[in-house]
């Protein structure tokens, strides 16, 4: 083995983990921010450059439960496997800086949450866990360091890797040897990722985020009602709709929509004076044909028939539109399971719900469900993208004596979703059912629930903490049901006026 190089002082360390320039963390890149980084560059940007008035914080009760659950996998995984690790206290600061810094002189087995800054490169955070490898010498001495990232995630992300490229990177700088490797743990196993190469990469990104921070790139939000992230979602949805951005233009992609905006092209309301072979000559046929007919539609407010179609939709005595209510794998203790069946039943005029206690009771709600539907043969089923029938098998995996009736069921199925965007373009950015039904005049009663919101109250309820919370989740539901159906009256109203 490599005998130990030159003792190096804290003062050495301090040195290069700062650079001897001054902490800000304003003007620092975290790389917890890796995913935005990646996937939202625009939530970075109004980090930056968005009026801190328009902030609105929009953190559910769900989003907090999934980070605390990622905090306390992660406390466990280290305790069990490293049950000596050292914890870095204070969390944050120069004295957490400091009494990492002295950790890894003392040559620490493990370090916990240790803080690792390269001010030098605009860089600071937290890591997980360093893990003494005495392999190869280091600065340090007979020994180095090497990074290990947790994550309570089924599969492994790019910004899982960019993340623990960047604290790698740092702890290289710190110790003066650059490891061969570093770890991802998993929810349910763990990778080695070669650092070879991730150098690059993470040039690229550092490059991407001075941009952003700097206001010299301005990157695109996403689609609205979900333009970004909290707490920048409600600006980014009014930024586009009042820039009548191409965003709002649904099935025109990114590289489409950057053709159009180098060809001076920057708003929907611009396509209005352009033929479509003019369109076409931009970004091709395809999309030529789809930008044209959809800035058309807001120019007319309303639905406009794709060339050659017509809207049809299966017919039978019953319409049935259901929805799904789902409890996922942040719970505890119970396993992923559908709670909420709700239906609008066209021919009754009535919105009939299934309701289950707990992933035990699921099988009870389907036979239930399935008894008031009765005999199938004349009925339709209504449903809005493929999310149902994805449940739907689940469930027939779960409840081998329904499998039967299930796909009975599927067969009478129709995806509304699917059946109005092949024939009619509309104004919306996508064809969400949060992005037609309001284009179309319907609103749902509750402001500040969704999906995962629901779930939470679904959880209140299964723990008794709070009786009327299910009615929050039983509303939402309702409403999504009474959507598909305002969607289909209304559409078939109109397109017969055309």
């Amino acid at each position: 083995m490599a005998t130990k190089p030159d003792k190096i002082t804290l003062e050495d360390l301090i040195q290069r983990a700062t650079a001897g320039r001054k902490f800000n963390r304003h003007t620092l890149f975290r790389p917890s921010l890796s995913y935005y980084l990646l996937k939202d560059p625009f939530w970075l940007w109004c980090e930056h450059h968005a009026p801190k008035s328009a902030a609105v914080d929009e953190t559910t009760r769900y989003e907090k439960l999934r980070m605390q659950q990622g905090v306390e996998y992660e406390q466990r995984w280290v305790k069990t496997n490293y049950p000596d690790a050292l914890e870095i206290k204070p969390s944050f600061g120069f004295a957490a800086l400091k009494n990492t810094l002295r950790a890894m002189l003392a040559g620490a087995p493990a370090i916990y949450q240790p803080q690792l800054w390269d001010l030098a490169q605009d860089t600071y955070g937290k890591g997980d866990l360093l893990v003494r490898d005495d392999r190869e010498p280091s600065d340090l001495g007979p020994f180095h360091y090497r990074v290990v990232e947790i994550k309570r995630s089924a599969s492994l992300q790019n910004s899982h890797v960019l993340q623990a490229a960047f604290y790698h990177h740092n702890v290289a700088q710190l110790q003066g040897y650059v490891a061969p490797e570093l770890t991802i743990v998993l929810k349910d196993s763990s990778e080695t990722v070669p650092y070879d190469g991730k150098e690059n990469d993470i040039d690229v990104a550092r490059q991407l985020w001075l941009s952003l921070r700097d206001g010299s790139v301005v990157p695109e939000a996403k689609r609205p009602p979900n333009s970004t992230s909290s707490p920048w979602r409600h600006y980014g949805n009014q930024r586009v709709q009042q820039d009548r951005d191409l965003l709002l233009l649904a099935g025109v992609q990114k590289r489409e929509r950057e053709k159009l905006r180098q060809a001076g092209i920057f708003r929907v309301d611009h396509l209005w004076n352009f033929r479509q072979q003019e369109i076409s000559e931009i970004i091709g046929a395809h999309f030529g044909e789809i930008a044209y007919h959809v800035a058309q539609a807001y120019k007319l407010d309303g639905p406009i028939f794709k060339p050659g179609q017509q809207l049809t939709i299966p017919r039978a005595n019953r319409l049935l539109y259901f929805d799904f209510e789902t409890s996922d794998s942040v719970h505890p203790s119970e396993p992923p399971h559908t709670y909420l069946i709700g239906c609008y039943d066209d021919a009754r005029d009535q919105f009939v719900k299934f309701l289950a206690r707990g992933a035990a009771d699921e099988g009870r709600i389907f036979t239930e469900f399935f008894d008031y539907v009765g005999d199938a043969r004349d009925v339709c089923f209504y449903h809005w993208t493929d999310f149902e029938i994805h449940q739907l098998r689940r469930v027939a995996r779960r409840w081998p004596m329904l499998s039967g009736m299930i796909e009975q069921f599927i067969e009478k199925c129709v995806d509304l979703k699917e059946a109005i965007q092949s024939a009619i373009y509309l104004a919306v950015p996508s064809f969400s059912i949060k992005c037609v039904a309001p284009a179309l005049g319907f609103h749902w009663r509750q402001k500040d629930i969704g999906a995962y919101q629901s779930m939470v109250c679904y959880w209140d309820y299964l723990e008794n903490r709070d009786l009327f919370a299910i009615d929050r989740a039983l509303i939402y539901n309702e409403d999504d049901c009474m959507a598909m159906w305002h969607v289909d009256q209304t559409l078939q109203s109109r397109l017969k006026a055309l």
